[in-house]
C-alpha cells in the first residue's frame, strides 16, 4: 500500500504541557485514515479510522477535547512568530 499522508504530532494541553500525541496515516488505497491519539487533557488513548480532510479535526471520545492538525509549514510559521 502507498502512503498518501503521514504525520506524528506532539499535542499540548491547556496548561501548555506536551502531554498528548496524534499519529495519522492515510493510504491511497483506503478511504479512511488510521488515527492513534493520546488526549493531552485527559490522557485517554484511542485508535480509530476517520475521514481525512485537510485541515484535520479530531475530538477525544472521552472528554471531548478538540484538536486541529494544520500543515507543518503553517505550524512552523506560527511558532516562529511566537518566538519573536
Amino acid at each position: 500500500m502507498k502512503i498518501e499522508y503521514i504525520t506524528t504530532r506532539i499535542l499540548e494541553n491547556s496548561k501548555g504541557e506536551k502531554t498528548g500525541k496524534i499519529r495519522i496515516v492515510k493510504f491511497k488505497e483506503k478511504e479512511l485514515a488510521d488515527v492513534i491519539f493520546k488526549c493531552p487533557e485527559c490522557g485517554n488513548e484511542q485508535k480509530s479510522e476517520e475521514k481525512f480532510k485537510k485541515p484535520f479535526f479530531y475530538s477525544c471520545k472521552k472528554c471531548g477535547h478538540k484538536v486541529k492538525i494544520i500543515s507543518l509549514r503553517t505550524e512552523i510559521k506560527k511558532s516562529l512568530k511566537k518566538g519573536k
